[in-house]
């Protein structure tokens, strides 16, 4: 009996397996396929893309099929960017913006069909580059996965004076670290998932600004303390930004170098500098100086005045767009053992912006010695300075301060504070750090002879004063003054 059974339903499990297949096609149904069209008449590179911008001065929407090959160097795996992937090819780089988030790795190498994309720049002409209106399902083909770009070695002076070439490429550092002022600090606000600005600067005082999201896997993280290499893409909103697609690209192992120039500083006998030598709208690099931005990205720069023929000293916060900014320039150390040092120099103001602070003071130093500007002792000195009363470039005699207190080696610093808000500029110029003799007498002339007495010793021909054809007023003991500068 069992033995039929068994019989029975191996015939039945047969029949159902023969039925089974008889309803099964011979050849599956192939999946749909969304063929994205192409023409290899119409292929354009990154570069030409932008120049569709420039051509037509402003956003330019392609209407023909054309495309552009390119592979992805920044995806949306850290949560840096969203519905969006940074590209580049030999020509350039470029943000690409989607409807939907996900969908193109890194190292993707893939084809994109521009037709109803929207070529634009972010927030105006000299912003980033960006492709708009794109869908990855529908408009990006992938050709081959894993082609990773090798970032491109530069250095954030190149990246600062050439963003139009570095912007959306992959690139690295050596030799950087975080500004002092940031350490202690996040990337960003991931608890209010808000964006933030933290600077980054070499040992050269160079500095950018690197853009994090608050939705970025590391915005609660603390900004290493070292220095060492770090990959980035570099980007631009009016002036140039870095974006960060992971925190494992930044390796700060090495030692920091000093946030007051490094290696210590021959101390020098005496000090005289009128900034002549300094470059229009250039940092201040002088020989033994020390120019350190303690908040924001600006520090001392030259200025100079075409009306004088002028140039000297000057820090502004005067659109910036920084919330906080601080720079010192700090002389050489001036030997003082004696005590016998005096400090003169001037100082002005332009369009006094300044409500809660005063923006500028003058400290001195017995101990800094151009390595430890964050651990030297500073006092404050209270020489006469510019003030929101002295008038728009009127300079101000600071008068004869001693400095017989403070003797050793001696560093006067010119401290200047502000913001884009707070904004008043700050000059200083014909600095003297000198030792202390017969007093100084300057005089210009230029309102008559005051107590000075002329005195013809031999000869009829006298001093002169002649405010049509000397200089300036200057006073002159030669007739050919009225045709050449022969004057005192």
């Amino acid at each position: 009996m069992k033995r039929t059974i068994i019989i029975g339903f191996a015939i039945l499990l047969t029949g159902i397996v023969i039925f089974m297949n008889s309803c099964v096609k011979d050849k599956p149904d192939e999946p749909p396929y969304n063929a994205i069209p192409f023409d290899p008449e119409k292929v354009l590179t990154i570069g030409e893309i932008k120049n569709l911008y420039i051509e037509n001065e402003g956003d330019y929407t392609f209407t023909d099929i054309y495309s552009v090959f390119a592979t992805v160097g920044m995806d949306e795996k850290s949560g840096n960017i969203y519905k969006a992937a940074y590209v580049q090819d030999a020509s350039g780089g470029i943000q690409l913006n989607f409807f939907n988030a996900g969908g193109l790795y890194l190292g993707d190498s893939i084809r994109i069909l521009l037709k109803g994309a929207t070529v634009e720049a972010y927030p105006n002409s000299n912003g980033l580059f960006q492709l708009q209106n794109l869908d990855v399902g529908k408009k990006v083909q992938k050709i081959r996965t894993g082609n990773f770009i090798v970032p491109e070695l530069t250095t954030i002076e190149q990246v600062n004076n050439n963003t139009a070439y570095y912007q959306s490429r992959v690139i690295r550092f050596d030799n950087v670290q975080f500004a002092s002022s940031e350490l202690g600090n996040t990337f960003a606000d991931a608890v209010n998932l808000e964006d933030a600005n933290v600077w980054m600067e070499d040992c050269n005082g160079n500095t950018i600004e690197i853009r994090t999201s608050g939705y970025a896997n590391f915005a609660d993280s603390l900004l290493p303390e070292g220095n060492g290499s770090l990959i980035a893409i570099a980007s631009v909103y009016n002036s140039a930004q870095l974006v960060l697609r992971s925190f494992n690209e930044i390796r700060f192992y090495g030692n920091r170098c000093g946030s007051g120039g490094g290696d210590p500083i021959d101390p020098v006998s005496e000090l005289i500098e009128d900034f002549e030598t300094a470059s229009d709208e250039q940092d201040i690099n002088f020989d033994g100086w020390t120019n350190i931005k303690v908040a924001g990205s600006r520090r001392w720069q030259g200025k100079y005045f075409e009306n004088d023929g002028n140039t000297y000293a000057q820090a502004s916060g005067y659109y910036s767009g920084l919330d906080d900014m601080e720079t010192w320039l700090i002389t050489p150390p001036v030997i003082n053992t004696t005590g016998d040092k005096i400090l003169s120099f001037k100082s002005g103001m332009a369009f006094w912006n300044h409500t809660d602070y005063d923006p500028f003071e003058v400290l001195v130093s017995v101990n800094f010695d151009g390595s430890n500007f964050e651990t030297a002792t500073w006092d404050a000195l209270s020489p006469e300075l510019a003030n929101s009363g002295s008038g728009n470039y009127n300079w101000v005699e600071s008068g004869i301060i001693s400095l017989a207190e403070y003797t050793g080696n001696v560093a006067i610093a010119f401290k200047y504070k502000g913001s884009d808000n707070e904004s008043t500029s700050i000059t200083i110029d014909d600095v003297l750090i000198v030792s202390e003799g017969p007093a100084i007498i300057s005089e210009n002339f230029n309102e008559g002879w005051g107590d000075w007495e002329t005195v013809n010793d031999l000869g009829a021909q006298a001093w002169n004063r002649d405010n049509t054809n000397g200089p300036d007023g200057s006073a002159c003991a030669d007739p050919r003054c009225q045709y050449e500068s022969i004057c005192i």
